[in-house]
């Protein structure tokens, strides 16, 4: 058995059986003490000149996996208020010196980091950015559950390129090519024809964009949704109330990790919702130089300020993007207009979703303005018969994670990033 008890259920007073890394190893001479690291936390093992078991700890160096059984005993000076005191010692496996990155608090090169990714997770902040990103994925599944959402699992495997234009990944399907999917919006969308009215999805998306950003990933987790709905405010309440949700949950269930990286998340009460045209007047009050058609990373930026300034959120909605910037989905508003939005949070789009066109002859109208043949869309043939209104979102779940811990780059937040150079490990 490598464990009773992770290193936070140990309780002064009773015995324990911990498995976990040699984090920190102090010879005094006539005394050792260890800090062993698992996945909860850590615990100190004081080992005594006339233990039985000391020139076994002697041997022992950093990083090397090791089961400890022993007793608790009361110390308050030792980390949790306890000290183990060993009276069996076993070595699953030994690390090789040196370690090629330092676990510790000295920084190494981000690139070195990503190269050796899972000796960098042993760093507790590290473990937490992936930790506090699995909650919120789980977070997520619960929300939709509350919802009546319904899970699916789309193919990431197309025949089409959902979102059109060149940025996406072709690959050999034995003799025919396909594609990786820009997103599950296709099938979500195609999903709802058969009467379930709420679905959701999460899963690797693939864009095939040259940025060298902190901001872009070529591959990376998207949360989507997809809904029976007439109006976007139905989209945006329903995504509104699963922020609030989300993070209201956040401050209970992952306040430690908040705490190791100093961050207080303010649930919005209510997210501000601007047209594109409005933040565009905002941003030229506040001097900022703004593109008319789209926002730019520094609109965005100080939009999330504006909003945060006037209405103690750094969430904001923008709505109403032209036809031009949008896929060919989007339900349009007048001749240029559509009825979508981006939501910024932190001054980052983290979202972007609207009403789907569920009109057959509306979207084969839009996607041939698009420049793209429709016989290149098998899903079309759905919307033939009696498709419901709807709309839907797409969140980037790295990107989410990223601005709640004000992480600096996107790829920190990204178990094995892929970007325009990375395909390992």
């Amino acid at each position: 058995m490598l464990r009773t008890h992770y290193s936070n259920q140990i309780e002064a007073g009773k015995s324990a059986r911990v498995t976990g890394w040699a984090q920190d190893i102090r010879n005094m001479g006539k005394l050792i003490f260890i800090t062993l690291r698992d996945r909860e936390g850590i615990v100190q093992i004081t080992v005594k000149a006339d233990n039985p078991l000391f020139t076994q700890f002697k041997e022992i160096h950093k990083e090397t996996l090791i089961t400890v059984s022993g007793n608790a005993v009361k110390n308050d000076r030792a980390p949790n208020g306890f000290e183990m005191v060993p009276d069996s010692l076993e070595v699953i496996a030994n690390s090789e010196i040196p370690l090629p990155i330092d676990v510790g608090k000295i920084e190494s090169n981000f690139d070195r980091r990503l190269d050796w990714r899972f000796i960098d997770m042993r760093r507790p902040e590290i473990m937490a950015v992936f930790r506090l990103e699995s909650e919120i994925t789980h977070l997520m599944e619960e929300f939709m559950q509350k919802e009546s959402f319904m899970r699916i699992f789309s193919s990431r495997l197309t025949g089409a390129a959902t979102e059109g234009g060149t940025e996406y990944f072709p690959i050999l399907y034995f003799n025919k090519e396909a594609f990786l999917a820009q997103s599950p919006q296709l099938i979500k969308e195609s999903v709802l024809a058969s009467g379930v009215d709420r679905v959701y999805d999460i899963g690797f998306v693939y864009r095939a964009e040259p940025h060298h950003t902190p901001r872009h990933l070529c591959e990376y987790a998207s949360f989507d949704l997809e809904m029976v709905a007439q109006e976007l405010e139905d989209v945006l309440a329903m995504e509104e109330k699963m922020m609030q949700f989300i993070f209201t949950e956040l401050n209970k269930r992952c306040k430690h990790i908040l705490d190791m990286y100093k961050i207080t998340l303010d649930v919005p009460k209510k997210i501000p919702r601007v047209t594109l045209a409005e933040a565009n007047e905002i941003l030229a009050k506040m001097k900022v130089e703004t593109e008319k058609t789209d926002l730019t990373p520094e609109g965005e930026r100080k939009l999330s300020e504006w909003a945060q300034k006037e209405h103690g959120t750094s969430f904001v909605f923008v709505t109403e993007f032209p036809f031009a910037k949008k896929p060919f989905y989007i339900m349009r508003k007048g001749k240029e207009g559509t009825l979508s939005f981006d939501l910024l949070y932190n001054g980052l789009e983290i979202t972007s979703g609207g009403i789907r066109e569920h009109r057959y002859d509306e979207r084969v109208a839009n996607i041939k303005e698009k420049g793209i043949n429709p016989a290149s869309f098998d899903h079309l043939r759905f919307f033939k018969y009696g498709m419901p209104p709807h709309g839907g979102l797409a969140i980037g779940i790295e990107r989410l994670t990223m601005k709640i811990l004000n992480l600096e780059n996107v790829r920190e937040a990204s178990l094995t990033p892929r970007d325009t150079e990375r395909l390992t490990p």
